[in-house]
């Protein structure tokens, strides 16, 4: 009687096998990794293109832009433009539920709603949900602050005229200007959506881009550079932007920039003459455009 021999792996044989999956995983995974940020920058451009869209149908009904915030004679936290902004972007049960009124009052305190976090506004790539921090205090999170030069702050404790910023005043041309970009909160402090907090920066309102884009703002209990006004993003090599016709653009981190620039405090823009400086201002008679 014959026995039957059963073919199977030697030991040599199982660890070979496992060493060639092994690589083919290795092989794998980046392009995997890739993809999927590939997906995350698309998601992210088209949150900018939600908001750019949704600022133009402002103008069109308002004749202007929102300012960045908006505060009382001697009082501080108000609402920010972003708010103005829900009822265009599909988010007026928020808008309702937050019912700014007149927008001079001062922003509500940090409860369930103004925690809420609002898929338009968060960059998939930074996936955080409430700024806890002690500029943000806990409320929720804007990856999308919008360009200072656009939205402009109107504060009566400087007892300076406002004038809010239209369509028209851009005349370095729309093609060739921000309206917002990104910022983590990694880098970065990120932003708020719901407006200035009573006696914090109000750089959690706006952008800015005097300092080089993914400037890192390294602490922020005491930043004297103002470092949390740059644009940052987590997307390797640069960083989206919205431009003021409504196109996206992502915009490399190799861009001609001001890299000897070290503060972003003044409430004047930087005025040297480089693309990404000229990208941030909007009539410095500078027409270049991104390549």
């Amino acid at each position: 009687m014959q026995r039957r021999h059963h073919g199977g792996f030697t030991l040599v044989e199982l660890l070979v096998v496992i060493a060639i999956i092994g690589v083919l995983v290795a092989l794998l995974l980046p392009a995997v990794q890739a993809a999927r940020e590939s997906a995350r920058r698309m998601q992210c451009q088209n949150n900018l293109k939600q908001l750019a869209l949704a600022s133009h149908n402002f103008h069109d009904t308002y004749f202007h832009f929102p300012p960045a915030y908006k505060v009382n004679y001697g009082g501080n936290g108000n609402w920010g433009a972003n708010v103005r902004l829900l009822n265009f972007y599909e988010q007026r049960s928020i808008y309702d539920a937050l019912n700014p009124g007149d927008f001079t009052s001062y922003i509500p305190p940090v409860n369930t709603l103004t925690q809420t976090p609002i898929a338009t506004l968060r960059c998939p790539s930074d996936p955080t949900g409430k700024i806890n921090t002690v500029h943000g205090k806990g409320y929720a999170k804007s990856n999308y602050p919008p360009s200072a030069m656009v939205f402009l702050a109107h504060n009566p404790n400087t007892m300076t005229q406002y004038f809010p910023a239209k369509m028209a005043d851009i005349t370095d041309g729309t093609s060739n200007t921000f309206i917002c970009g990104e910022r983590d909160m990694k880098k970065n402090i990120a932003a708020v959506y719901i407006g200035r907090l009573e006696s914090y920066s109000d750089a959690l309102t706006y952008g800015r881009a005097d300092v080089p884009m993914n400037t890192k703002c390294a602490d922020q209990f005491s930043d004297p550079p103002c470092h949390r006004h740059a644009w940052t993003s987590l997307h390797p090599g640069g960083c989206n932007f919205a431009m003021c016709d409504g196109a996206v653009k992502f915009v490399s981190d190799t861009i001609e920039t001001h890299k000897g620039y070290t503060t972003g405090c003044t409430i004047t823009p930087n005025t040297a003459n480089f693309l990404y400086q000229n990208l941030f201002r909007i009539n410095d008679g500078e027409t270049s455009q991104l390549p």
